[in-house]
């Protein structure tokens, strides 16, 4: 098969007609964004409103994709019932899945052309952090509180990664008495924090550089204070050193933009089958929704990453 009968099939046909429609409320969305972010901007008491500007970069981005998957599914008849052309379609498209696939594909490269120069320009834009660090989530094989001044926690990490800083972010308990509790960090008895780290309120997060090397463990031990303290899942997180540029991070974020897309429109194709076009519509908005404003698939958490400046892969 060449580029040429691609070009004409429903791969082609998918791919244009998906640009048509998706450009004009793209140009939109992308407007609002900018003027909102560069008149909503928050200031933050410490380091940038990157993160913070997560929704400003969301809303285009999501526009393509809704876009994307409304113009598939309308260009092509066999996607929903008692559609206009769906009989002459059928007679053409014998295949099990009646060209479906091919249209599928079309919408994915359209989307994919539209939001990788998209999530590059507005996370530089943003002013998302210019290179990513690896996070690697350390994991303790025991109940991980600290409640009595000597109590010790270790975690773990796995393949012993190179790292830069710890970030701890634990969960507070009722104090017992007057004063934050105090806490050092080792590594097979060597202090990685030169003086303890101090915790008074639940979820606050503590960000200690140190020295670079590569951990397989980190040992904290409760050395004064009256706040039982109990770290959950995902509040002991070593950070590696930044070596993936962000342009790097934005394109795959956008490709998990594509996965969103590539999901719903799968379902739409099974619900198409025995429904109209309304009803196909409505499942691949809520589709598209749930993923990214209802937090069920990975893009939501992927675009935070990726203007925190956080390894997507």
């Amino acid at each position: 098969m060449t580029w040429a009968v691609i070009w004409r099939g429903p791969t082609g046909l998918s791919f244009r007609q998906c640009l048509r429609v998706s450009a004009a409320p793209t140009g939109i969305a992308l407007l609002v964004a900018v003027i909102a972010h560069a008149t909503s901007t928050p200031k933050l008491v410490h380091g940038n409103a990157a993160a913070a500007a997560t929704p400003w970069l969301t809303l285009p981005l999501m526009v393509v994709a809704v876009a994307c998957c409304l113009a598939a599914a309308h260009t092509w008849p066999l996607f929903a019932q008692q559609q206009p052309g769906a009989d002459s379609i059928r007679r053409i498209e014998r295949g099990l899945f009646g060209g479906r696939l091919a249209i599928i594909a079309g919408a994915l490269f359209a989307q994919c052309l539209l939001s990788i120069p998209l999530a590059v320009a507005l996370s530089a834009w943003f002013d998302a952090p210019s290179a990513a660090r690896r996070h690697h989530v350390a994991t303790s094989s025991n109940d991980a509180y600290l409640s009595r001044v000597g109590d010790k926690l270790t975690f773990v990490l796995t393949d012993a990664p190179q790292v830069e800083a710890l970030w701890l972010r634990p969960r507070a308990n009722m104090p017992t008495g007057i004063g934050a509790t105090e806490v050092s960090i080792t590594n097979n008895g060597k202090l990685l924090a030169t003086t303890p780290v101090a915790f008074s309120e639940s979820g606050a997060l503590l960000r200690i550089a140190i020295q670079p090397q590569q951990l397989h463990q980190i040992e904290l031990t409760k050395t004064a204070g009256n706040v039982p303290l109990w770290f959950n899942k995902a509040s002991v997180i070593a950070v590696g050193p930044a070596n993936l540029p962000t342009w790097c991070n934005s394109i795959l974020a956008a490709l998990i933009a594509t996965w969103t897309s590539a999901l719903t429109l799968l379902i739409a194709a099974i619900v198409g089958t025995g429904t109209g076009w309304a009803t196909l519509a409505t499942t691949i908005c809520c589709a598209q929704f749930v993923q990214w404003i209802g937090g069920t698939g990975p893009i939501d958490d992927a675009l935070l990453q990726l203007m925190r400046g956080q390894g997507l892969w």
